[in-house]
């Protein structure tokens, strides 16, 4: 299991850019961890850089299924809630990111959307 102290080293090793902008960004928790994730994969998909985007949601997908409660809590609540928002004016770029989404997530985000009454 992932722990709350395991994350910035984790981090580290599986997408060393994304490391640098959460300490550039001061991120002090797995919150502040998952909204700079979310961006990142936002950046990545506007750059087409849709190889580095998936590399994201397989990190968040691997979070969610082996990190602690606080860890899941973060990836749930922050990370997959925003792809609701993501691209909100551009239909086909948000379906492409819905697209991509590991099945966990998308289960999580379907669950979301359903429980929002959207």
């Amino acid at each position: 299991m992932i722990e709350q102290q395991d994350l910035p080293a984790y981090i580290e090793q599986s997408i060393p850019e994304l490391s640098g902008i959460c300490k550039s960004a001061q991120c002090k928790n797995p919150y502040d961890i998952a909204r700079q994730m979310i961006r990142y994969t936002g950046d990545q998909l506007k750059a087409k850089n849709v190889n580095a985007a998936k590399k994201c949601l397989a990190l968040a997908e691997n979070l969610y299924t082996s990190g602690s409660n606080v860890i899941r809590n973060a990836i749930e609540n922050v990370f997959v809630y925003s792809f609701s928002h993501a691209f909100l004016h551009e239909e086909q770029k948000r379906q492409n990111l819905l697209s991509m989404l590991p099945q966990s997530l998308y289960t999580v985000y379907r669950k979301q959307v359903i429980n929002s009454h959207l």
